[in-house]
């Protein structure tokens, strides 16, 4: 298949920028428009507990398997 029925798009003419360096440089990219939040909110806060909580069930569960299998 040649480059024009391969279907990709090829840049002829590369856009670089010229500066007082030997080696040509790309553009920098556009800075990502998302930024996220420096913290949890608290309704993460909240839910992060309730996760924390609900390991303590899980937790004795598999000690009473491990004590079954120990002591059968």
């Amino acid at each position: 298949m040649s480059e024009h029925e391969s279907g990709r798009e090829i840049q002829r003419d590369p856009q670089v920028l010229e500066g007082e360096d030997e080696l040509p440089r790309q553009p920098a990219p556009p800075l990502d428009p998302y930024t996220p939040d420096p913290g949890e909110s608290p309704g993460e806060a909240r839910a992060y507990g309730v996760m924390r909580l609900a390991l303590v069930p899980l937790a004795i569960l598999v000690g009473a398997i491990v004590l079954y299998a120990l002591l059968r």
